[in-house]
């Protein structure tokens, strides 16, 4: 229907050409989101202008079928003899005139009338694929060689491009999807898991843009995105679908096997979805902005290292090197606390000899019944205590003046170190 529409507006522009009247956009192709405006003139060519009553431009409605009736066009902006003769918006257009940032401008000359003409800008920023319609430039005037009131009118357009987007990235794990948009949300893969990584975007205005893939370098230590070229049979590009306006939409996907080169890479596996364009009205290159990622921590069991006891927990640690690190742990403490007894048993010997008070033995006595005892056991027990006596007296040095006890107080221990008269009822 819109095909239809269109070529019989064609039809009119070639019935209505005249010389009286140029016009024109500042470009024929918009990149709709630019910074940038678009502005369309119109001039008054016509020599036999004796006098301008109206020059306006005009907007198709969207709801026209053909453009030939007056009334399927709106007026946006003109200069009127007696009322306007200063470049004015149409009441009727305040509110989409605030939305577009249309702004008039133009300059009437009643004494040379092709001095005449109209202008009308907007901000591509602003624009929409719909603004992409038919403008109408229409003049009003006397003629001078008939004196009648003539109307002409031209007609002209632009086509409308969309920047690239991407929409959406989403990554499934052995068939379920998995949540991993950033370094800090990262997904868990172990080396085998197939990954599947459906992107879709809007690819712009043209049909043959295809969906492009970064992944992380598996030689810099930093998240770094390089070109992915996914090998032959592990993507689907995707068919280009119109989205109805000025662009396409595409989907693509590839499936990437999990290895274990991705398990002892030194940064994170990381992959990126982007459209990139050139051409008018594209410029040398275009890339779509703020791209949607999917990153994992890749782990490795033993059994999947071919034996190598290493398993990656986290971004470069093995388990094996976590082993080893408690391991080490406990053997320092264990000689740490080796040591620390051994000081604190020398401390304590050291104590003894620096601080020793007297202490009278207490012996139990025990009734020794139907016990053979050698004959000579009384002298062994005896010549036992008497040689343990010698060496704790002689240890204490008393013979020292800087000995910690007296000979007094030797004798004392002498005394507690008897045999008790139980033992000696034995002999």
């Amino acid at each position: 229907m819109k095909c239809l529409r269109y070529s019989s507006i064609i039809v009119i522009i070639l019935q209505n050409l005249v010389t009286g009247i140029d016009f024109f956009f500042s470009k024929d192709k918009v990149l709709l989101g630019s910074k940038r405006t678009l502005t369309m003139r119109c001039d008054v060519t016509e020599t036999d202008v004796n006098n301008i009553y109206l020059i306006e431009i005009r907007r198709i409605k969207s709801t026209a079928l053909s453009g030939s009736d007056p009334n399927d066009w709106q007026t946006l902006a003109l200069m009127e003899l007696g009322r306007y003769e200063s470049p004015t918006l149409t009441e009727d257009i305040t509110a989409v005139a605030a939305s577009k940032d249309y702004v008039a401008g133009g300059s009437w000359d009643s004494t040379t009338p092709a001095n005449t003409y109209l202008t009308l800008s907007m901000s591509m920023e602003k624009m929409v694929c719909d603004d992409a319609r038919y403008y109408r430039c229409e003049l009003s005037y006397k003629s001078s060689t008939t004196s009648s009131v003539t109307l002409a009118n031209r007609n002209s357009t632009f086509s409308a491009y969309v920047k690239p987007q991407v929409t959406s990235l989403i990554t499934r794990k052995n068939g379920f999807i998995v949540e991993g948009m950033s370094p800090t949300n990262m997904a868990t893969t172990d080396v085998g898991d197939e990954l599947e990584l459906t992107c879709t975007a809007n690819i712009g205005s043209f049909s043959t843009t295809i969906i492009r893939w970064h992944r992380t370098s598996e030689t810099s230590p930093s998240d770094e995105f390089i070109d992915y070229q996914p090998p032959q049979g592990t993507f689907d590009e995707g068919t280009a679908t119109s989205d109805k306006h000025c662009g396409y939409t595409r989907v693509a996907s590839i499936r990437y096997n999990v290895t274990t080169v991705d398990a002892y890479r030194d940064n994170n596996l990381a992959f990126e979805c982007y459209v990139r364009v050139s051409g008018d009205p594209y410029g040398n290159s275009y890339t779509s902005e703020n791209n949607p990622r999917f990153y994992t921590n890749v782990t490795i069991t033993a059994k999947q290292d071919n034996g190598n006891t290493s398993s990656k927990i986290g971004t470069g640690v093995s388990s094996a090197a976590l082993v080893g690190a408690v391991v080490s742990a406990l053997v320092v403490g264990i000689l740490l606390g080796l040591v620390l007894t051994k000081c604190y048993q020398r401390f304590i010997r050291t104590g003894d000899r620096t601080n020793y008070q007297p202490q009278q033995i207490e012996f139990q006595e025990t009734e020794i019944s139907n016990v053979a005892l050698p004959a000579n056991a009384y002298e062994q027990l005896q010549n036992r205590t008497n040689t343990e006596g010698r060496i704790t007296y002689d240890s204490l040095n008393v013979s020292s003046s800087e000995s910690p006890i007296s000979p007094i107080e030797y004798e004392d221990m002498d005394h507690g170190s008897e045999i008790p008269h139980t033992y000696a009822d034995v002999n």
